[in-house]
């Protein structure tokens, strides 16, 4: 799929996402987008990544400002719990989010703005060369990973551990009850190592749930990781489970299958090297290779780890795929 057709597409599905949630408020999107160029102090434009639950302005002609975010305040953000996200893992991956005020029924957020295209849009840069600048990608997304390890603040509040872990246990339960036998054993291996993943000494963390192409940045001029957006349903979970973000990188879902990059097993290696060297915890690797399908598969089970919904999205877990075993091993 060329650029220009992804460009498109993505144009497409913002323009009914925008409809759509102006059919949620009785705001108008002038009105917003008014609003949006005061406070910026610049002229605006929607954003070309819109999301389902928010209507984003940016300032116009790609130039550095502040992002401003209109919610109905059933998806307002939680500004305190993200001033916990921003700490964990620095203001290079992660925007800084402030609450601006109100408007009518919406709920209005202002944030740093977050350089690059999406992940989505930078596919063909990224995988040229046999994936040289996607090697770049994925040392910083390594870094990345290994943040919250170090800096989560020890103010932040966590859930309680056998309640969430209760809850992966449902869930867990539920999928291995639908899925082929394959799938089962390695649901298995998952289902008898949770223990160890919430146990006193392994750290509860924030954790993106959503790490999708679009909400992924990057340079597509240099590979390099400019941030990560759209921290809304972040949530407090094992250490590790970000990682599964690393298949956004590595493959892509098509109509019918998921499509690894060919040279997809070195730079899962190149991966674990750099988040081994950020990480400092190789010892423990064994256990945060675990945490990968865990984030995998409760997030396609489509709830949160807390019960609640969450939007249904596709694994790549297959029979001899990387990430269907739990052992200390890269694929």
């Amino acid at each position: 799929m060329s650029n220009a057709t992804m460009q498109a597409a993505m144009a497409y599905l913002s323009k009914m996402q925008i409809n759509a949630f102006f059919e949620t408020t009785w705001q108008t999107q002038d009105a917003c987008n008014s609003l949006a160029a005061r406070i910026v102090g610049a002229p605006v434009v929607a954003s070309a990544i819109q999301g389902a639950t928010s209507y984003t302005v940016v300032p116009t002609g790609n130039r550095a400002g502040l992002v401003v975010q209109f919610r109905t305040a059933e998806n307002a953000l939680d500004v305190d719990f993200l001033s916990f996200v921003e700490q964990a893992y620095g203001s290079r991956f992660v925007p800084e989010h402030r609450y601006y005020g109100d408007v009518g029924d919406l709920k209005v957020f202002t944030m740093t703005s977050i350089r690059g295209v999406s992940l989505y849009l930078a596919r063909q840069e990224l995988r040229a060369d046999g994936g040289a600048l996607l090697r770049t990608t994925v040392r910083d997304f390594a870094q990345f990973c290994a943040m919250a390890w170090h800096n989560t603040p020890t103010a932040m509040l966590s859930p309680d551990r056998a309640e969430l872990r209760e809850n992966y246990r449902s869930q867990l339960q539920q999928l291995r009850g639908g899925l082929p036998t394959p799938f089962c054993d390695v649901l298995g291996r998952l289902l008898a190592g949770l223990p160890s993943l919430f146990a006193p000494d392994w750290p509860l963390v924030p954790n993106h749930t959503d790490l999708l192409e679009n909400n992924i940045h990057v340079d597509p001029d240099t590979g390099h990781l400019m941030g990560i957006c759209d921290w809304k349903d972040a949530e407090v979970s094992p250490f590790g489970i970000s990682i599964e973000g690393l298949e956004s990188l590595l493959g892509h879902r098509s109509s019918r299958a998921w499509n690894w990059v060919s040279n997809h097993v070195h730079l899962r290696r190149h991966f674990w090297d750099a988040f081994a060297e950020a990480w400092g915890g190789l010892s423990q690797r064994p256990m945060c290779v675990a945490s990968r399908p865990q984030g995998w598969l409760v997030s396609s089970s489509g709830t949160a780890s807390n019960g609640t919904n969450r939007p249904e999205r596709p694994f790549p877990l297959e029979r001899g795929a990387p990430g269907s075993r739990i052992s200390g091993q890269s694929s």
